[in-house]
């Protein structure tokens, strides 16, 4: 299994915006070849979210990401947001 934890530090008054952009995405992600799961994380505290999901192998992964289906949900992206995105990708070694 392959793992991606996208680490997005939101500003309060854009943190709405990003709730109801993210909202969907676990239902967009189902049809995906390898795709197993997509978490959105809300903080209980302090101002960053994250945007989990769980691949069958890193090759699945990386097939999503260049995808016309990756291209296409990222096409909105708002250059200027405010919000600053840190990617971070690991092999799982253990699960239950």
């Amino acid at each position: 299994m392959y793992v991606s934890m996208n680490r997005l530090t939101v500003p309060a008054d854009y943190r709405e915006h990003l709730e109801r952009a993210f909202s969907q995405g676990g239902e967009r992600m189902k049809e995906v070849p390898g795709f197993l799961e997509f978490l959105f994380l809300a903080p209980t505290e302090g101002d960053e979210y994250t945007v989990f999901t769980k691949w069958t192998s890193e090759q699945d992964y990386v097939n999503w990401t260049q995808s016309e289906a990756f291209k296409r949900s990222h096409a909105g992206s708002n250059p200027n947001s405010p919000v600053k995105s840190e990617l971070r990708t690991y092999h799982v070694k253990a699960s239950s």
